[in-house]
């Protein structure tokens, strides 16, 4: 058996010869560790520089990463129409307003058209090239503030199929692709480009490309902090000069031969030419290395920025070994002194330490025993002049709380699902021609998905009622909005309460949908916006009148022809611009037997522990097999479906699907 002993007296046998020789060993290696300790502050200090600037780099960068998702997204829906010059620059130039970094942006496909829309300060311009109709001609039209300045025809030596942005993309196809940097063919500025492809379903594969100016990339880096310890250079992978901190050591070049991509041997013996031989690739996110500049010993690191999967740039940074010794002498110095001190204060101090460090963490222990139990009613008052024992305090009390707030919010979690779900249509609404059925399940304990199927009926005031019984038409609605989790919750729970009001004063579909609009551009903030299918059936008419904007694709099972029809958006989603097209698509008329499903991309994007999707695809078989059964037992189909290819993997998206077939 282990002997036991005292936390007082264990402390009092162990704590003074640990200090006795901490103390020394703290001077020993303050005295004879200097070189480790500067490559170790080189390291801080280098770290701290590459943190900030790629940290900008990423503030500079972020808006073509996201701005290609969304154009592409945009394209795929069929919104960025080559030969719909006003809608597509509708679409694109409020994104360039606010991200001035990205100068032009290109749409071209494989046939060699191309739509440009290139900002020069206040001026806009636009590029419209079809060489299969045009040949070398280029329509040209340029305006400001609103007002059409110019418009003309060019002759081009020029076809965009041929330019590295488009070629990369098509090499990469449907993957981000940067090129390097390379003089623009328009305003003939040194530039790097981002493009990707897409393809709105005609059997045509289109590029849309972001054009960022080299001499934007070296202002952005040229304005970071000059007060700083050492210098930052941005450069290719092949090592090339693009950008760099401002420094009195360097200057303040802003010509346009300083944001030209310019070679090490071309810079002759500077800094960065010094920098870049002795570091070699070698060097690249490793620790850093001594080597001499201009007669000065000099601390450099390179690290890697990637701009995607197969591209990227390197992070020169350079710190004097002068300024870090500097500060290792005062460091020095300072810490002998304290640890001689630290020495002679313990050694008189120990036995009351031990005594003031025992008493609260045998308390600290008693308390413990009570929270392992459940109990966490705070007890006994814990006072004690140590620091580290009263965070110690501070930290269980801390620990105590958090653990009632999480148990709190364990329950208003779950009080937030239950309202959510108290939302959804208890029953849905009958209609003597009409068979439905709905289903939504949260991928945690709230969802930014929601759907309602409201039967509606005039009374003889013509006043309008919900009824669930006999219903004359049924409003259908599935919104999904972005995330999910208690906010996307919330939007969507906004989107379904305009909805019923706007039913019940008897609100136009192309109304409503415009107010939703109007109402979410007000709420919405961070580029969050909702999609959403919105549609009412008429048992009379037999129709089906719709609005889509962004909830795609649509499924309509035609019974006569026993296949299913795909059905695209009509307008993009809620809450991104406030002038939208809200005119409904023609009225479906529904054939007995026909089926009309509105599915949210949850579980068309449902992945396998592989990470395939579950697809479209899928979906159209599974409706095609059991057409004819009632639409509950198609969505019991496909639920179980998609649950047999996850196989166990968590769903990552809020899953919604509404059906309805004609008897």
């Amino acid at each position: 058996m282990v002997a036991t002993v005292s936390i007082y007296r264990r402390l009092l046998a162990r704590f003074l010869p640990v200090i006795v020789l901490l103390g020394a060993a703290i001077m020993l290696t303050t005295f004879v560790g200097a070189r480790r300790t500067v490559q170790s502050l080189s390291a801080d200090v280098i770290a701290q520089i590459t943190n900030e600037v790629q940290a900008r780099l990423e503030q500079f960068f972020e808006p073509a990463f996201g701005g290609l998702a969304l154009a592409r997204a945009w394209g795929e829906a069929g919104h960025l129409v080559i030969e719909e010059a006003e809608r597509v620059n509708e679409m694109l130039a409020p994104f360039m307003r606010r991200y001035p970094q990205i100068t032009s942006v290109l749409v071209a496909d494989e046939r060699g058209r191309e739509h440009m829309l290139l900002r020069i300060g206040d001026v806009w311009s636009n590029r419209r090239t079809r060489p299969d109709q045009w040949g070398t001609r280029s329509r040209w039209i340029e305006w400001k503030d609103g007002e059409q300045r110019s418009e003309e025809w060019r002759e081009l030596d020029y076809d965009p199929r041929e330019r590295p942005w488009y070629r990369g993309a098509m090499a990469l196809e449907g993957v981000l692709h940067w090129t390097e940097p390379y003089e623009f063919f328009t305003t003939n500025e040194p530039g790097i480009t981002a493009s990707v492809t897409f393809e709105r379903g005609d059997g045509i594969l289109r590029v849309v490309a972001f054009d960022l100016l080299l001499e934007d990339l070296s202002r952005f880096t040229t304005d970071l902090s000059t007060e700083r310890m050492g210098e930052v250079f941005v450069l290719t992978e092949d090592m090339r000069a693009i950008g760099r901190s401002a420094s009195p050591r360097l200057g303040h070049a802003r010509s346009r031969e300083a944001v030209l991509p310019t070679s090490p041997a071309e810079l002759g013996p500077t800094l960065i030419a010094d920098a870049v031989t002795a570091l070699g690739e070698d060097s690249i996110d490793a620790a850093p290395r001594r080597f001499e500049s201009g007669g000065r010993a000099w601390w450099g690191a390179v690290r890697s920025f990637a701009l995607g999967s197969w591209r990227g740039l390197r992070l020169v940074t350079a710190v004097p070994e002068t300024e870090l010794l500097g500060r290792i002498v005062q460091i020095r110095w300072w810490i002998v002194g304290i640890t001689l001190a630290a020495i002679g204060f313990a050694v008189l101090r120990a036995t009351g330490l031990a005594r003031e460090v025992s008493r609260p963490i045998q308390a600290l222990a008693r308390e413990s025993d009570r929270i392992g139990r459940g109990d966490l009613v705070r007890g006994e008052s814990i006072v004690t002049p140590l620091d580290e024992v009263q965070r110690l305090v501070s930290a269980q009390n801390q620990m105590r709380d958090a653990l009632g707030t999480l148990m709190k919010l364990e329950r208003d979690l779950q009080l937030a699902r239950q309202i959510q779900l108290s939302t959804f249509p208890g029953r849905l609404p009958r209609l003597k021609a009409l068979d439905l059925a709905a289903w939504s399940e949260p991928a945690e304990e709230t969802g930014g998905d929601t759907y309602d199927l409201m039967g509606v009926r005039s009374a003889e005031t013509g006043d309008v009622l919900l009824v669930e019984e006999d219903a004359e038409r049924v409003v259908l609605l599935l919104a999904d909005a972005t995330g999910h989790g208690i906010g996307p919750a919330l939007s969507a729970t906004e989107v379904r309460a305009m909805l019923r009001m706007a039913v019940r004063i008897g609100a136009p579909l192309e109304e409503t949908v415009r107010h939703l609009n109007e109402q979410l551009c007000q709420d919405l903030t961070d580029g969050r916006f909702v999609t959403m299918w919105l549609a009412e059936f008429s048992s009379d008419s037999r129709t089906l009148r719709g609005f889509s904007a962004g909830q795609a694709p649509l499924l309509h099972y035609v019974a006569a022809d026993r296949d299913v029809r795909v059905l695209d958006a009509d307008a993009p989603p809620l809450g991104i611009v406030e002038d939208i097209d809200t005119s409904a698509a023609a009225p479906i008329a529904l054939g007995r037997g026909d089926l009309f499903a509105a599915i949210s991309d949850g579980i068309f994007e449902a992945q396998d522990p592989d990470g395939q999707m579950f697809g479209v695809e899928r979906v159209m078989a599974i409706i095609r097999e059991h057409a004819n059964s009632p639409p509950g037992v198609v969505l019991e189909r496909l639920r179980a479906a998609v649950v047999e290819f996850a196989r166990g993997t968590p769903a990552a998206d809020d899953q919604t699907a509404i059906l309805i077939r004609c008897r």
